[in-house]
């Protein structure tokens, strides 16, 4: 996230350069899509026409072929050139002799229309031929091409093949039909074996291709010097509209960047106002939520006796010593800090980056030393001085406010405890450390003590109103301090060993409680217990011959203990707890993904870990009511958990309404305090020996939250 005059500099810069490319790209994709598309079209006109010839050649051909049949042969004077046919040996009266004595051999219409095809090949480079797997001449004997047709033929899967091949190294259109004995052609053919009605054959026609391709060539040429001329008109109307765009925005960049000046920027010292280093401070913040090791500080500088100089040089004297004093600090300041007039005589630093907690300390010196030195004005020589007040940045911090409210607070106090000094907010963090300290101290002995303690909370089926489940809800009583939350003393724990120790004697009681309750109350299906896993014990080398231990000495099934895990406690050493994740799936623990739907890339953690169920989180539940966003998002995670055939577990409901909306969206389990809050193991087996967990209006009423329970 940039800071906000960073981000209009930026949106100025780019937004001409991002037109002009963006419409050079889509101009050249079109103009490229545009001359591949009619070359594509070109072709395959051409590839239509050379078919449509190949056929109406054929179509006269076999024309030829039926007049042939039907007047028979032609009895001519033997020449050289029509000598008697060797291959109508067979035939009677191939050689007759007239009653003038003059001898005559027969030629057949087959001989004919190859003799005929012969000279149409000659003068046009059209080839006919008719063909066979059986022939009388070998002149007829089918090419590759042919004879893989005639296969084809006698398998009966086509009725016309059309093809373009090469023959002899040139291309051609080929195209061929079967041939089939008619009466006519027995006389010559029925010596191979064939009969009327029989595929004799196939007669095929091959067109060259040249002229066809010569006149694409010719025309594709034609379309290359159309398409480029077009192209280079429009990347010249492109490149004329962004040099014009881009000096209108010169002049809209200009004129915008005084507009921002003057919102943004004191008019007097020329540094940021209160408004742009607010926006500066929220970066900070939400970097600070992103990356915990970064630091940065907040000094809030009050100047000393101001009011007395103004009031007695006068206000252009203030004026100018204000400007001064605006130098100075602008001339200490590091490349990336920020300073602010905030108004009046009060200034504010945004310290960037900061090393380490005391860096911010040295700098509020420089700051304070600044400032201690005396201003020639006019030849007056004035001397002030300051109060700062330093607020650290943490966690805590969400906006801007909160923490320039606490640096105003520190910085009151050194001025009210003697002026020009230093002072840094500490309070809180002070009572926030001891209480820290107290609870990692305690929490090494509180299983000595005794102190922690389990309460379960049903997870009732939508469909039967039957309790299925449990979860098991770690509680710490601590004798001084009250009753600590789980997200007080689990982060703590996490950063010590303590968490396994604690994870572990929680898995145990949770295992050893569902163990009891399933063997004294569970008739048809046995309850499951879900537990909360922490990211420590999760990635944890151990954890899988833990919980199978656990599971062995408790004598409780895998599949009815339900571990849960957040997706915040997955983003750290991701490989191991990937790992082990799978291993507990393997070995029958069912794992559900916790709060679904709060963290930064839910999608990705279920594409990362194999969940069985996914617990929809509290927030959107409570909001499904009609002036809420709840309904719709807990629909669309009901729809994702669908897609992903994943189990789904609604928490935080606390009305009947939320109940009922639920049950209409067909959500399966659901747990919260309309059901039941989390209760000792005592309540929940009385609810038990109640039947409770049978029928859905006795838990309601029974419900201790339930104002009408007896």
């Amino acid at each position: 996230m940039k800071p906000l005059d960073k981000q209009i500099n930026s949106v100025l810069k780019q937004t001409t350069k991002i037109v002009v490319v963006s419409g050079l790209l889509f101009w050249s994709v079109l103009v490229g899509y545009s001359l591949n598309w009619n070359i594509d079209n070109l072709y395959q006109e051409q590839y239509n026409l050379a078919l449509l010839e190949a056929k109406a050649n054929w179509n006269k051909d076999q024309a030829f072929r039926h007049w042939a049949n039907k007047h028979g042969g032609v009895y001519v004077k033997p020449t050289a050139k029509t000598p008697p046919n060797p291959y109508l040996a067979h035939v009677k009266k191939r050689d007759v002799e007239t009653t003038d004595g003059v001898k005559l051999t027969l030629m057949n219409p087959a001989y004919m229309l190859r003799e005929l095809t012969t000279e149409y090949e000659d003068t046009y480079g059209v080839k006919g031929k008719i063909t066979g797997k059986l022939t009388l001449n070998p002149i007829n004997k089918p090419d590759p091409w042919e004879l893989t047709v005639l296969d084809r033929f006698e398998r009966e899967e086509i009725k016309e093949v059309y093809e373009q091949t090469l023959i002899d190294g040139k291309p051609f259109m080929r195209y061929m039909k079967p041939m089939f004995m008619v009466e006519g052609c027995v006389k010559c053919h029925g010596i191979l074996g064939f009969k009327d009605g029989d595929l004799r054959g196939g007669v095929s026609v091959s067109i060259p291709m040249a002229h066809y391709l010569n006149a694409a060539e010719e025309t594709v040429r034609s379309m290359f010097i159309t398409h480029a001329t077009v192209w280079v008109c429009g990347v010249i109307g492109l490149v004329g509209f962004g040099i014009y765009a881009s000096h209108r925005q010169s002049e809209q960049n200009e004129l915008l960047a005084k507009l921002e000046h003057g919102a943004l920027y004191d008019s007097l010292t020329g540094l940021p106002n209160r408004f742009l280093f607010s926006d500066r401070l929220q970066v900070a913040i939400a970097k600070k939520n992103r990356d915990r090791k970064y630091s940065y500080a907040v000094c809030f500088v009050d100047l000393d006796r101001f009011k007395n100089l103004n009031d007695s040089y006068g206000h252009n004297i203030g004026d100018i010593l204000l400007q001064r004093v605006a130098e100075r600090f602008s001339g200490i300041l590091r490349p990336s800090d920020t300073v602010a007039r905030m108004g009046g005589d009060e200034f504010t630093f945004l310290l960037d980056d900061l090393s380490d907690k005391h860096e911010s300390m040295l700098i509020a010196e420089r700051i304070l030393d600044s400032v201690n030195e005396p201003f020639d004005i006019g030849g007056q020589v004035l001397s002030i001085g300051a109060s700062i007040g330093i607020c650290p940045g943490s966690n805590s911090y969400q906006e801007p406010d909160e923490i320039l409210r606490d640096a105003d607070t520190a910085m009151y106090r050194a001025k009210y405890l003697g002026k020009g000094r230093i002072d840094i907010f500490e309070p809180e963090m002070h009572a926030e450390v001891s209480k820290t300290t107290r609870i990692e101290h305690d929490l090494r002995t509180v299983l000595d003590r005794d102190e922690l303690s389990i309460n379960y909370q049903p997870i009732l089926c939508m469909r039967t109103g039957k309790i299925e489940g449990f979860e098991a809800l770690l509680r710490w009583d601590h004798p001084e301090l009250g009753i600590i939350p789980p997200d007080e003393f689990i982060p703590i724990a996490e950063n010590t060993d303590m968490i396994q120790d604690i994870g572990k004697w929680v898995l145990t009681c949770a295992c050893n409680q569902i163990s009891k309750w399933n063997s004294e109350y569970a008739s048809e299906e046995k309850f499951f217990v879900s537990v909360n896993l922490s990211g420590r014990q999760v990635s944890h080398l151990d954890i899988i011959g833990i919980v199978k231990d656990i599971l062995l000495k408790t004598d409780m099934e895998p599949g009815y203990l339900h571990c849960e895990v957040t997706e915040t406690l997955l983003i750290a050493d991701q490989d191991i707890t990937r790992n082990n994740m799978a291993l507990l799936g393997q070995i029958g623990v069912q794992l559900n993904a916790d709060d679904f739907g709060t963290g930064y890339s839910s999608l990705t953690y279920l594409q990362n870990f194999s969940f069985n169920a996914m617990k929809i989180d509290k927030q959107f539940v409570q909001d499904m009511g009609p002036a809420g966003k709840g309904k719709p998002l807990v629909h669309s995670l009901l729809q994702l958990a669908k897609d992903f055939n994943l189990e789904v577990v609604a928490e935080g409901v606390e009305t009947s309404e939320q109940f009922y909306q639920l049950q209409a969206l067909g959500c399966q389990r659901a747990q919260g305090y309309y059901i039941c809050p989390p209760l000792p193991a005592k309540k929940i087996d009385s609810m038990l020996k109640a039947d409770a967990h049978l029928n859905l209006e006795t838990l309601l009423e029974m419900n201790p939250l339930n104002t009408n329970a007896a």
